[in-house]
């Protein structure tokens, strides 16, 4: 399943609705019942949404270092998109290229893709039917 960053941080956050949902998915990655995959961007944008965190001094350093520690300790696999693809799938459906890296790498590998970004679900989920929504994850 290819997850973005948005479902991380729920899982990281306390103050993100999802939580409950995108622990849970993080459990099942961890206990080897899903494996979440990501692009490379994922971990560009799970550490600046981090460092976005300290600056509004929601987080603290050291909180911030134990989150990303975690995020590298759940291995999820990262795996390159094709721009011509990721630029295919933005022009299509009028997202930016890093929400379309995810739908790049999901269509190529044939795999759901779960997001807790409710204006990229809401723009694509009627017409991709493989996007799911992390508020629907038991």
């Amino acid at each position: 399943m290819i997850v973005d960053a948005s479902v991380i941080l729920m899982a990281f956050f306390p103050d993100e609705t999802g939580q409950t949902q995108a622990q849970a998915l993080v459990r099942a990655h961890a206990l080897g019942t899903i494996e979440m995959r990501g692009p490379t961007l994922l971990s560009y944008e799970v550490t600046n949404a981090v460092l976005q965190a300290i600056r509004r001094q929601r987080i603290t350093l050291d909180i911030a270092e134990d989150i990303l520690t975690t995020f590298e300790d759940l291995a999820i696999p990262l795996e390159g998109v094709a721009p011509h693809h990721a630029l295919a799938m933005a022009h299509r459906y009028d997202r930016s290229a890093y929400d379309a890296a995810y739908l790049a790498l999901a269509e190529s590998l044939n795999m759901e893709f779960i997001t807790g970004d409710q204006r990229l679900y809401n723009a694509v989920s009627q017409r991709l039917p493989w996007v799911l929504w992390i508020g629907d994850y038991e």
